[in-house]
């Protein structure tokens, strides 16, 4: 793996590492430091139990085997002494205490199992409690006999003082087997993360850099590149998704390359005819009023194509851009079509063909006109290059519910299903339909125009039955 701070690997395998360091740092931090005054404050609160629970028992039958039982089973010191500080009883791990002479009634210093001097600093607890306007004290003093400290906890009873005292000192011996035990822990934890990110960072990076590689290849123009899978759903979607790209890149590359191709040679056969013609007039027909006035009819002819072409490129071109803006106006749409079609009747009637037309009067609709009259055009010219034998074209308009819909049909060969969703396409010519004419782009326009128009518009086809199409624009 490249060593790069901004790769995706590298970023992985620090983010790990950093990730196993903060999790090590505060395990340190829970076990070490913060692990006496954890242990303290439990420590504390378990005893608070113990004292409620002694002075709940105080006077009871079973009090002193209750007692004796509580600190062999806690390891703790109990003294009750009265406010004077006199030992009523005491009670250790080892069992119960009473002080010299058997001064508690029924005992006496021969039956006692051993008598237990008052705990050093004694005095300092009785002067705090009897000073305390609470019911109970606790701090912490440093042992005179062993190393460490310890938790005292009084508490005041009935005529009585309760004294509680345990060690703190296994906590410093844990602490010191758990110090141990992290050190090397956090060290092999540390070698395993290095490990561990290294090996993951470099399954994440390798897939990635080979898309990288790949995704070069496909801006160089390989279309043909497939782009590899990774080891997880992300980059298995990442790379299915550059794969649709490639393949829609490469019937990009096709259709331009198709255009490309269709505009030479639709500008190359006029251009070709006015060339041919200009030389033919200069050189033969000059002379002849007849021929030269036939020439010049093919040459005007030609012009006229060159510029319907260049027209139609250009309009296409403005669309497709995002820069044409509409002049959006109400508009008799019912007026409009009977206009156009009204200029399409004298060649109906030389062609000798057959108008249909249904049109609703007076429908209205929000749009651009000079746009809407070029989308109108385009459709009845190509439902005249596509016309059937029975010669009949078919023009509709009607409110269809809030909305006008147009349809124009012709009565043709149809268009087969799998080519429907091409037809819109600039250039595109049906299989049957290569020799029709037109430039092939006027139906680009009419869809560039109508998604302006945020209208709904498709066709409907059926082999040998011709095709319709059809749009509809707000009221």
């Amino acid at each position: 793996m490249r060593f790069d701070r901004n790769s995706i690997g590298v970023k992985l395998w620090l983010y790990f590492i950093l990730f196993a360091s903060i999790i090590l740092t505060a395990l340190w931090l829970m076990q070490i430091v913060f692990m006496q005054s954890f242990y303290e404050g439990m420590k504390t609160n378990a005893i608070a139990s113990i004292a409620n629970r002694i002075i709940a028992l105080y006077g009871s039958d079973d009090f002193e085997a209750t007692v004796d039982q509580i600190t062999f089973h806690n390891s703790i010191l109990v003294f009750i002494t009265d406010t004077q500080g006199s030992v009523i009883y005491a009670s250790d791990e080892h069992g119960p205490g009473g002080p010299a002479g058997g001064k508690r009634p029924g005992h006496t210093a021969n039956n006692w199992p051993y008598s237990r001097p008052l705990p050093a600093g004694f005095n300092d607890f009785l002067e705090q409690i009897n000073e305390s306007g609470s019911d109970h004290i606790r701090y912490t003093v440093e042992n005179s006999r062993f190393p460490g400290n310890s938790l005292v906890y009084g508490a005041k009873m009935p005529g009585a003082l309760l004294y509680i005292s345990t060690p703190l000192d296994p906590v410093n011996t844990t602490t010191d087997i758990l110090r141990t035990q992290l050190i090397y822990v956090t060290i092999a934890a540390l070698v395993l993360s290095l490990i561990i990110a290294f090996f993951i960072a470099r399954k994440f990076a390798k897939p990635v850099a080979a898309i990288s590689q790949q995704a070069g290849d496909l801006a160089k123009g390989n279309f043909t590149v497939g782009f590899d899978k990774g080891f997880c759903a992300e980059l298995d979607e990442l790379a299915a998704t550059l794969d649709h790209a490639a393949l829609e890149l490469s019937k990009v590359e096709n259709l331009r390359r198709e255009l490309i191709a269709n505009i030479s040679h639709d500008l190359r056969t006029p251009l070709t005819m006015v060339i041919a013609y200009t030389e033919m007039i200069r050189d033969i027909s000059g002379g002849n009023k007849e021929k030269r006035e036939a020439h010049l009819a093919v040459i005007a002819a030609e012009a006229q194509r060159l510029t319907l072409l260049v027209n139609d490129i250009l309009d296409l071109s403005v669309i497709q851009s995002g820069n044409e803006s509409l002049e959006m106006t109400t508009i008799n749409l019912s007026g409009l079509v009977d206009k156009i079609l009204s200029h399409f009747q004298p060649v109906f009637e030389h062609e000798g063909y057959i108008l249909e037309k249904t049109v609703e009067p007076d429908q209205y609709v929000w749009g651009d006109q000079q746009k809407l009259t070029q989308v109108l055009y385009n459709l009845i010219a190509n439902a005249m290059n596509y016309i059937g034998q029975d010669l009949r074209v078919s023009v509709k308009l009607w409110d269809c519910g809030g909305r006008v819909r147009i349809a124009v049909t012709d009565y043709g060969d149809g268009i087969a299903a799998e080519e429907l969703p091409y037809v819109w396409e600039r250039y595109y010519k049906s299989k049957e339909h290569k020799g029709s004419k037109g430039t092939g782009l006027g139906l680009s326009i009419v869809k560039g125009i109508l998604e302006l128009h945020e209208a709904n518009f498709g066709v409907v086809s059926n082999k040998g039955q011709g095709s319709t199409f059809w749009f509809e624009l707000n009221k």
